[in-house]
């Protein structure tokens, strides 16, 4: 008998002990739920929205083909399927591939076309192309290959013996990759809707990283705190930059390699959705700033806002590559310039284009741009939209210590470094500086 109440009493026990178990095991995978999914939203704009922005996509289109003596043209590059149809449609099944599965063929009379294989053909007909009013054009996933490529006499079935632009090289087209990209620069009314949400939240991701940083932490895990930040919230990472310490010092691309943090750590991302990347670096400093980085960055920090004071619409690249210099040597590193590329226009591609000589591109109005000035061990990157006389910062946020830079009485906050307490860990309040060169 007292065998049997020992057997109810220790089973009584198991049982208590493994709900409670099973409350933890949900609470901690709940938690764990919403670290991996912020419930972001994944379109910003309605799909009213967004026929609106093709049909204005679709009259610039027009005209492109009709300067370069087209008739329609095809699009295989996944930034410029994302462009023509405002975000809807994804062809990247390779992410690193930036050449999708499917191609889209849009001609001048309007007429829109689906060209891909079985495997694409479902997906992207079902879920919006068909809406959109595209046809589809199927062929079989072996028909397109080194030997025989039927899709060049697809394209020919529906064109005849017209020229058909395209954006990478197909058969049966005529490449105009490069000279196409201006067609895209200047952003519209929802592609600025949608680029402000990217920025906001591609910042937010990156800030959440740095408040997270300890001392100890190696750049392999915080290359992984970031990237899973970004994917959190729907967005892909396609540059990740993760370097402490000397290292920072060392390489102005420090691809992350393991160094633990001891008190300096730097957190540089590009990251895009629908098509549309984002460039943002920010840094965290246990204990007080070194006197030299403190000035480095404050140097830098006016660089990057003689650089936003001059992105204006009209303006030609090559003027701002003349005046960089000056710029550099103002602030005491006439050389520094020289140790890396000094960013450009973003939108639809990391850089569109970056900053060299003779570069006689001229800043759009509704131009997104990314600079990203350094001086050895310091940097600062945001990315802007120029408009006629202003320029916007995206990837400002609420919560970071700023540095106001005042040029012709007018304030451009820069990012500071974010400082945390070297023993405590907690994060350090600084008052906003501002300076004026």
């Amino acid at each position: 008998m007292k065998t049997l109440k020992l057997f109810i009493i220790m089973s009584l026990f198991f049982l208590l002990v493994s709900c409670q178990r099973w409350e933890q095991k949900k609470e901690v995978g709940d938690e764990l739920e919403k670290m991996i999914w912020k419930e972001e939203p994944h379109f910003v704009i309605s799909v009213e929205e967004a026929k609106s922005e093709i049909k204005q996509k679709m009259l610039r289109l027009k005209k492109f083909l009709a300067e370069q003596n087209l008739e329609g043209m095809l699009f295989t590059q996944v930034r410029n399927v994302n462009w023509i149809t405002a975000g809807l449609v994804n062809t990247q099944i390779v992410l690193n591939k930036d050449v999708g599965a499917a191609s889209l063929l849009v001609m001048k009379d309007g007429k829109k076309y689906l060209i891909c294989n079985g495997s694409e053909a479902g997906r992207l007909m079902d879920e919006d192309l068909k809406n959109l009013g595209y046809e589809l054009k199927l062929y079989n996933w072996y028909e397109s290959n080194p030997v025989k490529d039927v899709r060049g006499n697809i394209i020919k079935e529906i064109t005849g013996n017209t020229r058909i632009g395209s954006d990478i090289d197909f058969p049966g087209t005529v490449l105009v990759a490069d000279v196409f990209k201006p067609v895209r620069y200047s952003l519209t009314d929802t592609e600025i809707k949608r680029y402000r949400w990217l920025g906001e939240l591609t910042t937010e991701a990156v800030v959440e990283v740095c408040k997270r940083i300890k001392q100890g932490m190696n750049e392999f895990e915080i290359e992984a705190m970031t990237s899973a930040e970004l994917r959190s919230r729907g967005i892909l990472p396609t540059v990740l930059l993760i370097g402490v310490d000397e290292r920072i010092f060392k390489y102005r691309h420090a691809l992350p390699g393991g160094a633990e943090v001891k008190n300096y750590a730097m957190v540089n991302v590009v990251a895009e959705k629908w098509g549309m990347p984002i460039a943002v670096t920010r840094f965290v400093h246990f204990g007080n700033l070194p006197e030299e980085l403190q000035t480095k960055l404050e140097k830098t920090a006016i660089v990057n806002a003689y650089y936003e004071a001059s992105t204006k619409a009209g303006t030609v690249i090559t003027q701002i590559w003349d005046e960089c210099k000056k710029w550099y040597a103002n602030v005491g590193y006439p050389d520094e310039w020289m140790k890396h590329h000094q960013g450009g226009s973003i939108g639809y591609d990391d850089r569109e284009y970056v900053m060299y000589p003779d570069n006689m591109n001229k800043v759009q109005d509704r131009q997104a741009f990314a600079w990203n000035p350094t001086i050895t061990g310091a940097k600062v990157e945001e990315t802007i939209i120029a408009y006629q006389d202003s320029i916007e910062v995206i990837t400002k946020c609420k919560d970071w210590p700023m540095i106001n830079i005042e040029l012709n009485g007018k304030i451009y906050p820069q990012p500071g470094i974010l400082l945390k307490d070297a023993d405590t860990g907690e994060i350090i309040q600084q008052e906003i500086k501002t300076i004026k060169p």
